[in-house]
């Protein structure tokens, strides 16, 4: 039997498609794109701190020079342009991509709005894209990935870190509790908590793994976001937490309507729910110039253990 190394290990888990809550399919992101890009335009709790988690990364990302205005910036699954933005605020020119068009002709508007001239959108899918006949090789100072399946697989990967000619950065959750899905996992389908399946945590541990025995140098930070929610206990907010909790094959009428009566039956005089979370996200910065020769990766560490009896 073929022994594997840790570097096979981890480019094995790398190439494995985390589909999480989510389908991926650009029709469904393009269905999507105007309740998220709604939902970050509201005046309430998630899009104050959907605009205080961009200010944040922004913040880290200037100060490690990455802004500035002789930087080339791109983001990938850039959604309806927040970081896209942002990013142009201060850098010489930012780069949009994302497989919906909807998403980038939301992320256009957006940047138009806030008097950016120095941005482009492109809609592509990235899994497919050949970023050296579109231009795009070694193109950037920094190339940027937030909470997105677009560099999910180790083509993508490497054409992310093709794509620059510095740094590239990825954030992604590392861990999410919230109390209302957890009371709906409970009461309704007597489960416990999915974190794994709700967080993608895998990603920030397994890119890091990947990325050291492949020699590079990642640097990890951290941030944190509690919150609270008052959200209409109707329908829609049935179906949404079906999809977000449950898998395909149990996203069915019946168990959305299971869903929708335990809201009912727990909303408050004024028809709300109150949703409580912690979120917590990781983020991965790594110079794609700095490589080392790591010492040639053998066996797992822990089939090297042998068991006491």
């Amino acid at each position: 039997m073929t022994e594997r190394t840790d570097l096979e290990h981890c480019i094995e888990r790398w190439n494995t498609k985390w589909q999480g809550g989510y389908t991926n399919t650009r029709e469904d992101w393009d269905e999507r794109a105007g309740d998220w890009d709604g939902k970050l335009r509201a005046d309430g709790v998630r899009a104050r701190q959907g605009e205080e988690r961009v200010a944040a990364v922004a913040q880290y990302l200037r100060g490690r020079g990455l802004l500035g205005p002789d930087c080339d910036v791109a983001d990938l699954g850039c959604g309806p342009g927040r970081f896209v933005a942002e990013f142009a605020r201060t850098a010489r020119s930012a780069l949009g991509i994302d497989l919906s068009e909807r998403m980038v002709d939301f992320g256009r508007r957006y940047a138009q709005e806030a008097g950016r001239t120095n941005v482009e959108f492109v809609a592509c899918d990235f899994q497919t894209a050949d970023v050296a006949a579109l231009g795009w090789e070694g193109r950037f100072d920094l190339v940027f990935a937030s909470i997105t399946p677009a560099i999910a697989g180790m083509t993508a990967l490497e054409n992310m870190m093709k794509m620059s000619r510095a740094f590239c950065c990825n954030i992604c959750f590392v861990h999410q509790r919230n109390d209302l899905d957890d009371r709906i996992l409970r009461e309704c389908f007597g489960r416990g908590p999915r974190r794994e399946f709700a967080s993608h945590s895998h990603w920030f541990h397994e890119l890091f793994n990947l990325l050291w025995w492949l020699g590079y140098h990642p640097e990890t930070s951290y941030h944190r976001q509690p919150r609270e929610l008052l959200l209409p206990a109707g329908p829609e907010l049935a179906v949404e937490r079906a999809r977000v909790l449950l898998p395909p094959e149990e996203r069915t009428p019946e168990n959305t309507a299971r869903i929708h009566r335990f809201l009912r039956e727990n909303a408050r005089a004024d028809g709300s729910v109150i949703e409580t979370s912690d979120c917590w996200y990781g983020w991965t910065l790594w110079d794609v110039r700095l490589r080392t020769e790591r010492p040639a990766p053998g066996r797992l560490p822990w089939e090297n253990i042998k068991r006491k009896k």
